[in-house]
């Protein structure tokens, strides 16, 4: 990264490079966002008069009104098609949250991560505010965050962030899948897809004959309980003929599952920032330390080739 300070504004400085709106991001999450700034020279920005004053008139007084004039400075920035400023004006009647919230997403398609963090960080405060106990594996801007700290290169807080997310989920996930895989086996079978709604489970098992194998069900169900006693989980047994259901484009690239939550992002993000920060650590020569990051990478996801030739390459 070059230690190359650039030349920015009063009133860029005054919104994203206050180091204090980076902290304090999650009441239900606290990682320090130390490393967050300051910017680089080669950090993309967009230093626009118009849009940041329409962003700080926004942040004093979210209304209709200033959330249509950041749309529109958006347009004016290139930041969104002349359709897109078109469609989210004929509905500009965002929540103050979901507002904030496709901020950041729109920085962030734009490759403008540290900005990004700046709105998801007013997004989550709302969140939270409103919502104390709110379930963070199912609010898609934690992943958002996770995703931007990973794009940053700031693997251990992205690392830390996802798997503060993930909670308990991903090892009774986990431990799940490996117990009904390990059955499906037995039933010359295996776990065909996995999908998830709230605290709802379904896996999707094939088997050589799937009426004998519903016996199991019962069993299965009753020990899944003491890994999951959270999740409502329901088994329903295919035939090991029937075809493999296709992964949609754009979806999970390593196991078909459909999720209504966000559980599938916060895994992903976590696995590609374990992948960066082993590179990291390999080439600053610690390689025992990245073994045992990818081991806990190739747990969590069997099927990562990619995980398995890092691996291979490690004494």
């Amino acid at each position: 990264m070059t230690t190359e300070t650039p030349i920015l504004s009063e009133a860029f400085r005054h919104l994203y490079c206050d180091p204090a709106v980076y902290e304090g991001f999650s009441s239900l999450h606290p990682v320090s966002f130390s490393r967050v700034l300051p910017f680089q020279g080669d950090d993309p920005v967009a230093d626009d008069p118009r849009l940041l004053a329409a962003e700080a008139a926004h942040l004093a007084k979210p209304d209709d009104a200033t959330r249509l004039a950041v749309v529109e400075a958006f347009g004016a920035c290139g930041l969104l098609s002349a359709e897109d400023v078109a469609n989210l004006k004929s509905a500009m009647d965002f929540f103050d949250a979901e507002f904030f919230e496709f901020m950041g997403e729109t920085y962030a398609n734009a490759g403008m991560f540290i900005c990004a963090l700046r709105w998801h960080r007013e997004c989550i405060a709302e969140l939270e505010a409103h919502q104390p106990q709110a379930a963070s594996d199912q609010e898609s801007v934690y992943a958002s965050v996770g995703y931007c700290l990973y794009s940053l290169g700031l693997y251990p807080e992205a690392i830390t962030w996802s798997r503060s997310c993930l909670g308990p989920l991903q090892i009774a996930d986990t431990v799940s899948r490996a117990l009904i895989n390990y059955e499906a086996q037995l039933q010359l079978g295996c776990v065909r897809i996995v999908e998830r709604a709230g605290n709802r489970t379904r896996y999707v098992v094939s088997a050589f004959d799937p009426t004998q194998a519903n016996q199991l069900t019962p069993r299965l169900t009753l020990a899944l309980s003491t890994f999951a006693p959270f999740e409502e989980i329901y088994l329903d047994w295919v035939n090991s003929e029937t075809p493999p259901p296709e992964i949609p484009p754009g979806g999970y690239p390593f196991q078909a599952e459909h999720s209504a939550g966000s559980l599938t992002r916060h895994r992903l993000n976590l696995l590609f920032a374990i992948c960066g920060q082993a590179d990291a650590l390999v080439a600053r020569g610690h390689a025992a330390e990245a073994k045992r990051l990818l081991r806990e990478a190739a747990m969590l996801e069997p099927k990562m080739e990619f995980i398995k030739e890092r691996l291979a390459l490690l004494p």
